[in-house]
């Protein structure tokens, strides 16, 4: 076997350059997926989460609420950005909703059950970036959702060709 003393750091440069993701374009379009999108935006979400655990210290239910929260919402993310399909998207949607609900009655009438988010707050820049994070998430695990289960999307071209024939029919 090979042992961590037996690699030198000179063995791991590698002389062939590396195979680079287009950053524009059609080929870049293909690896942006509205499932990586909605996992990203659930990443993004559970950090958020993860760090209002800390300021809601003094309240244990609020933080065991923040800290199932932000592992929901960073382990979905993870796994929407390695893994496709039905499933997925269906979890991302639970998610998803889930966290938007819960911040809705957090900001109209609080949670009663949760000590520490039992009263209505106004909403904050954090809470209200995480909200809008969760509605990414939520809005692109439905769109996943419905690719899945009807294909996808006629091409550009010929939804642009179809607009103006179906509104001459309504006219």
């Amino acid at each position: 076997g090979v042992w961590v003393s037996d690699v030198f750091p000179s063995d791991l440069i590698v002389d062939e350059p590396e195979a680079e993701l287009p950053t524009t374009g059609p080929a870049a379009r293909r690896h942006m997926t509205p499932l990586v999108v909605a996992g990203v935006a659930s990443l993004g979400a559970g950090a958020i989460h993860a760090a209002a655990i800390g300021v809601h210290s003094e309240h244990r239910p609020a933080v065991i609420a923040f800290t199932v929260v932000a592992a929901l919402q960073l382990a979905w993310g993870a796994v929407a950005l390695v893994r496709g399909g039905r499933l997925v998207a269906l979890a991302g949607i639970a998610v998803a909703a889930a966290a938007l609900g819960g911040w809705v009655l957090a900001k109209t009438v609080g949670i009663g059950f949760v000590d520490g988010l039992d009263v209505a707050e106004d909403v904050q820049w954090a809470d209200g970036a995480a909200a809008l994070l969760a509605a990414v998430a939520l809005v692109g695990s439905g769109r996943a959702l419905l690719t899945a289960a009807l294909g996808p999307p006629p091409p550009r071209e010929r939804r642009i060709r179809i607009a103006p024939v179906a509104l001459q029919g309504v006219a």
